[in-house]
């Protein structure tokens, strides 16, 4: 029996994704360019016509606009999309042609709380990795107060400071590998030795001497902060 790729995308919120993209490109979001842009073959005019109904969409002959309530949903959409794109570029380390797919189904099982979460374990990321922005949530504007962000690069941390390490971003697999053995992975504490000339930490009772590229790959929370 053949097997088959089953592809989860909801046409409303792809054709929500279409309309705010066109939107920020400066361009008249018409049916034609709707159409040309719905890359997954999912909505319709049909689709469109529900989001009009449903108070989202505003339409003018062949082209569609959004209401107020419509702007803010758009908004969440796409929100979740590019966070999920920033968190498999930067913690998944996935950066071929599946990525767009691959956000595009992830996005969809995003609740509020898991995408805020996302976002702060990313340090509030403000574009996605093709360069567009991304649009803020609750949890960056609490971060905005705070002035600093809970997750760092672990080059960021001075002497004598402390973190934990949430997550490494690295395309070479042999320096995943090499930092795993040496003790170097999620949810181990490292401190701060010195910065120059080399950047030198502890690990419990052992020193390591790191390169200043690997130590810009090791993102973690300074010792005391939390996750919100």
């Amino acid at each position: 029996m053949e097997s088959q790729t089953f592809y989860c995308h909801d046409p409303e919120e792809e054709a929500l994704e279409v309309v705010w993209t066109l939107e920020e490109d400066g361009l008249e979001p018409t049916l034609d360019r709707i159409m040309a842009g719905n890359v997954h073959d999912s909505v319709s005019e049909k689709t469109l016509d529900r989001l009009v109904t449903r108070g989202l969409l505003e339409r003018e002959g062949d082209t569609f606009h959004f209401s107020k309530t419509g702007w803010k949903e758009g908004e969440l959409v796409i929100r979740r999309h590019r966070l999920a794109e920033r968190l498999l570029v930067d913690v998944l380390s996935i950066r071929d042609v599946s990525l767009e797919s691959t956000a595009c189904r992830f996005e969809h099982v995003l609740t509020p709380e898991v995408t805020d979460h996302i976002c702060t374990l990313l340090g509030h990321p403000g574009s996605c990795p093709h360069g567009k922005p991304i649009p803020p949530g609750d949890c960056c504007r609490r971060a905005e107060k705070k002035v600093e962000t809970a997750v760092v690069r672990l080059g960021e941390l001075v002497s004598g400071e402390s973190g934990r390490i949430v997550y490494i971003s690295t395309a070479y697999h042999n320096r995943l590998d090499r930092l795993t053995a040496l003790g170097l992975f999620p949810g181990r504490i490292v401190k701060v030795h010195q910065s120059e000339p080399l950047f030198v930490v502890f690990l419990e009772e052992t020193q390591l001497a790191l390169e200043k590229e690997i130590v810009q790959e090791i993102f973690v929370i300074r010792n005391g902060q939390k996750l919100e």
